[in-house]
């Protein structure tokens, strides 16, 4: 019996974020250490405002393949599709999955199908989660329901950094 899961997330945007917040950080903290205190509040607040929404944009979303089927988590959703809910898998520069029931799931910052000089070194998204989809395929309940959450606490988070730098910097 296979037991194998697999995880797609796009490295590159993760480092990325990490870049952003490291360089946000070292604004932040030079500002306090010259005395500028109020800029280094407000340097942080808009620190936080920026790499936020960059990591629910950028590092959150992925793509689980596992014995339950696929995880697709977006920025403002996750959808967890059984195996025998998944009509299509397509690579084609967006992660495309299509239900039996119609629906389309997009993911952006996944790796999708590789381009120019990797292309030659590595395997396409879509085979490896097709060679998974084989695997599992035939456990998966006829039965089983797509199900949809809605990102909340990192809506609300971005939100609630973006209106607490644009306060901030109506005050200071």
């Amino acid at each position: 019996m296979p037991q194998r899961s697999v995880t797609y997330r796009s490295s590159f945007s993760i480092g990325l974020v990490i870049i952003v917040a490291v360089l946000a950080a070292f604004l932040t903290v030079d500002a306090a250490v010259r005395g500028f205190w109020n800029i280094a509040l407000l340097t942080a607040l808009w620190s936080i405002a920026v790499v936020a929404p960059l990591t629910l944009f950028l590092a959150l979303p992925r793509l689980t393949a596992d014995e339950a089927g696929l995880t697709c988590v977006g920025p403002f959703t996750t959808w967890v599709i059984p195996w025998s809910k998944v009509d299509t898998i397509r690579t084609r520069r967006l992660l495309l999955v299509e239900t039996t029931e119609g629906t389309v799931v997009t993911l952006f910052s996944v790796p999708g199908r590789p381009t120019g000089a990797r292309a030659a070194q590595s395997t396409d998204l879509g085979d490896e989660v097709e060679a998974i989809r084989r695997d599992w395929e035939g456990r998966s309940s006829p039965d089983a329901v797509i199900t949809r959450r809605l990102h909340v606490r990192g809506l609300t988070i971005v939100g609630a950094a973006v209106l607490a730098a644009v306060a901030a910097s109506i005050v200071l």
